[in-house]
């Protein structure tokens, strides 16, 4: 996948329902399942030209989405606010602490893995 820019595969993840029919199908197609221009056009029956034209008007979409909701900048703070949890729970070293610790560091993991 050289050359692609992967963020809008992730954009994708949170706003493709909010994108035209063809426009998912040719994000999808693309980013996710790796197909080249020519061969997603052979698969929609449409010229390479139109594929790339829909593409960008896609990947801008996809863009403006993000600019307005910022679903993905909030799930990269979260993210980071749980790591940070997680470390910061390892820090405390007494014995009286142990199970809350680990029970910290259970819950921040939750929403790493939901992530």
């Amino acid at each position: 996948m050289s050359g692609k820019n992967l963020i809008y595969s992730i954009l994708y993840d949170f706003y493709g329902n909010l994108l035209k029919d063809n426009h998912a199908t040719i994000i999808e197609l693309y980013y996710n399942l790796d197909y080249s221009l020519s061969e997603i056009a052979e698969e929609l029956d449409i010229s390479r030209q139109g594929v790339h034209h829909a593409l960008k008007r896609a990947e801008k979409n996809l863009a403006k989405y993000e600019d307005k909701i910022k679903l993905y900048e909030k799930y990269l703070k979260y993210m980071e606010t749980a790591e940070n949890i997680i470390k910061l729970a390892s820090s405390i070293d007494h014995e009286k602490y142990k199970d809350t610790v680990e029970e910290i560091k259970h819950e921040a993991g939750k929403i790493i893995n939901e992530g």
